[in-house]
C-alpha cells in the first residue's frame, strides 16, 4: 500500500511539474501571439499605405493630365471666340447700327 501511495504521490508530483510547464508554454504562446498579431498589423499597415500612395500618385497623374487638356481646350475655345468675333466684328456693327436705324423709322 505504501508503494501505491508513492506512485500516486510521485505521479502526482510529475504531472504538477507538467501542468507548469504546460502554463509556461501557454504564457510563452500568448507572448508569441501579442508579438506576431503587432508584427503582423505593422506589415499590413505598411503595405496598405504604400498601396495608398501609389493610388493617390495616380489619381493625382490623373488630376494633372485632366488639367492639362482642359486648359488646352479653353485656350483653344477661347482662341476660336477672340476670332470669330474679330472676324464678324464689323459685320454685327453694320447690323445693330441698321436695325437701330430702321426701329426709328
Amino acid at each position: 500500500m505504501d508503494n501505491l501511495i508513492k506512485q500516486v504521490v510521485e505521479l502526482d508530483k510529475s504531472k504538477r511539474v507538467d501542468l507548469k510547464r504546460l502554463e509556461e508554454e501557454k504564457a510563452k504562446l500568448n507572448s508569441f501571439f501579442r508579438e506576431e498579431r503587432t508584427r503582423l498589423q505593422t506589415k499590413y499597415q505598411t503595405e496598405a499605405n504604400k498601396t495608398l500612395e501609389l493610388r493617390k500618385k495616380e489619381i493625382d497623374d490623373i488630376i494633372s493630365k485632366a488639367k492639362i487638356n482642359a486648359k488646352k481646350d479653353y485656350e483653344a475655345k477661347l482662341k476660336e471666340l477672340i476670332d470669330t468675333y474679330n472676324e464678324q466684328k464689323k459685320d454685327w456693327v453694320e447690323s445693330l447700327y441698321q436695325y437701330c436705324i430702321s426701329i426709328e423709322n
